[in-house]
């Protein structure tokens, strides 16, 4: 009778054993969600981002440039630049004398961020940059602090809705001091 129920035991284990190392049970654990954030600051900028997300700086002559991305194609990056007393109104015809070759202009909004109304231009285009794939481009600025922010995002249009609420928790958590 022993060596039957050692028998069931060792069956079971071998079983219980299986299926843990199969991912048949997986486990979650709360601290390493994919919800999880990380908050990045620098320079009087802060804002939070997720935890799967990579942040670079660049900071050359013509000011501050931070560059949140999940790959090579989905990113955020926001250059701050002196405008000199320039208003607002010039940092938008400025703005407006540029041109993006290959890339359609699809829309044009404003939005808030930090309390400041940004003028935002929605692109769609494809070029050798991004290797002819299909992508949604978006630029944003506004002025704060006798500072021009430039906000651009680059994701495939394709993935655009599920990377959608990633790109709003950085934009909504952003914070100039």
């Amino acid at each position: 009778m022993g060596s039957g129920r050692n028998y069931i035991l060792l069956t079971v284990g071998f079983l219980i054993l299986v299926v843990f190392t199969s991912g048949c049970i997986n486990y979650n654990n709360p601290l390493s969600s994919s919800n999880s954030t990380k908050n990045f600051t620098f320079n009087e900028v802060s804002f939070d981002y997720p935890a799967n997300w990579q942040v670079t700086v660049s900071n050359d002559n013509t000011g501050p440039s931070i560059v949140v991305s999940k790959d090579y194609y989905t990113q955020l990056q926001i250059t701050i630049t002196p405008n000199y007393g320039m208003s607002e109104e010039g940092v938008l015809k400025e703005r407006n004398n540029t041109v993006y070759p290959g890339w359609e202009k699809i829309s044009e909004d404003t939005l808030v961020i930090d309390n400041q109304t940004a003028h935002r231009s929605i692109f769609k285009g494809s070029d050798i940059m991004f290797f002819f794939k299909d992508m949604r481009f978006e630029d944003m600025v506004f002025v704060k602090n006798n500072n021009t922010y430039n906000i651009i995002i680059n994701v495939p249009r394709d993935e655009y809705n599920s990377e959608k609420q990633n790109l709003e928790l950085i934009l909504n958590s952003l914070d100039i001091k």
